[in-house]
């Protein structure tokens, strides 16, 4: 194996549908996160379709900038996919059909039903003359790293799911094993919610404001704003030592508003407290149309704790299945907090569970008033101790005003478990 002694990578991302914007470009800022993470820099970042003299352009270039490459998209059986065949050209590398690579290939059609691979899936047991063979544990074409001197030129599958396999799986595993480095990295991210970024960045300017490391970097997304640490040293205990001075300082002045670190999401922290202290939840959702239930049903093992959720979004729905009184429908409207009230005590009185949440509001771009303009959104939430309605107003097209939505509501739940006058374990 060789070793790497640069730390400097360039990402390509072939497809059409890429330029063309059909495709957003996630796999670009995945594999420059990944990378990032084993202390590799992302030096530049290349997008071309899938164009033979383009391919080789975008080839050429990164070669020029970066000993490490990695290449995403083109890797298919149609016709378009060319790049295999466009980057063994440019080094000089013969393509040959590897049986032990077909064998595997048939044996994952045969494991989906198939009776006979089609004959364009045999491409993907192409193999470059020297190259090394990444195993695709979630698609049928491999990874691929071609060595020529000191360039390691992987190529990806464009499929965002096989990609992300083969990233964690096996490439950085590889990098790490080859890559010569005096510093240890290491990335902290510290996840808040309730809090713009303008504000978040004033109230920790005095811990932040003039640091060169960790490096610090506020990530807004629509859940929240993350605050990104980037430190280096030579051992482990240096730089956690570092790191964890600077989260004490942040956690004095903006604990409230943290609800997690690194891969934490809000549903998943949701769902340890409710497990932790064996209680069950229920959802009522209007303008979030299912959005909650979705997220606390992704996450592994939430049977343990959600026993159902109803999308209650027309009036006679909220009144056939929340027991919503007509009269204070007609009085109120449904974006109101006394029919947030209802329709949270309602579930937890027709489910039975100890928690119930629910959303009601206006997602827009239409249905606002100058009374309840698009933005307007009640949440409630019902348990044994009383219910708390809360009425926020966000801004953003409609999905934007879903996802933040279903955020303050997952994070009224993590709010309500975290009161140790409430709830203790």
């Amino acid at each position: 194996m060789d070793t790497i002694t640069s730390d400097r990578a360039v990402v390509i991302t072939i497809g059409n549908e890429i330029l063309s914007g059909k495709t957003v470009n996630t796999n670009a800022s995945y594999i420059s996160k990944k990378l990032g993470e084993t202390g590799i820099k992302t030096v530049r970042s290349i997008s071309v379709g899938d164009e033979r003299l383009d391919i080789q352009w975008a080839v050429k270039e990164a070669c020029s900038s970066a000993d490490i490459i990695i290449c995403t998209g083109g890797l298919g059986p149609t016709w378009d996919d060319i790049s295999k065949r466009t980057v063994s050209e440019y080094f000089g590398r013969s393509i040959k059909l590897d049986r032990e690579q077909l064998r595997i290939v048939e044996e994952k059609f045969r494991a989906l039903g198939y009776e006979k691979m089609p004959e364009n899936n045999i491409t993907q047991a192409e193999i470059p003359e020297g190259a090394v063979v990444f195993p695709n544990s979630r698609g049928t074409a491999p990874g691929l790293l071609i060595i020529d001197g000191s360039t390691h030129f992987f190529m990806l599958p464009g499929v965002p799911s096989e990609m992300k396999g083969l990233m964690p799986e096996q490439i950085i595993p590889y990098l790490q094993k080859t890559l010569q480095k005096q510093e240890i990295f290491l990335f902290r991210t510290i996840r808040t919610t309730g809090i713009n970024e303008s504000l978040l960045a004033e109230l920790l300017h005095p811990v932040l404001g003039n640091l060169d490391d960790p490096e610090v970097a506020f990530l807004p997304n629509p859940y929240g704003v993350d605050v990104g640490l980037t430190t280096k040293g030579k051992n482990n205990e240096e730089i956690l030592q570092k790191v964890r001075r600077i989260e004490e300082d942040i956690l004095k002045i903006v604990s409230k508003y943290i609800y997690g670190y690194d891969d934490d999401t809000m549903e998943s922290i949701v769902g340890f407290l409710l497990k932790k202290l064996d209680l069950s939840l229920s959802t009522a959702e209007s303008c979030t149309g299912g959005l909650i239930g979705d997220r606390i049903t992704a996450v592994p093992g939430s049977s343990e704790y959600f026993d159902r959720g109803v999308i209650t979004y027309s009036n006679q729905s909220k009144i056939d299945l929340l027991d919503v009184d007509p009269s204070t429908l007609e009085e109120k409207g449904a974006v109101s907090e006394e029919i947030a009230r209802q329709m949270a005590e309602g579930i937890r009185k027709k489910s039975g569970c100890d928690i119930s949440i629910a959303t009601t509001g206006i997602a827009g771009p239409s249905g606002g008033s100058p009374e309840k303009p698009v933005g307007l959104v009640y949440i409630a939430l019902a348990d044994k101790f009383g219910t708390v309605v809360h009425k926020l107003h966000f801004r953003g097209e409609r999905t934007r005003i879903k996802q933040q939505t279903t955020q303050a509501a997952l994070n009224l739940i993590r709010l309500r478990l975290n009161d140790k006058n409430l709830y203790s374990d």
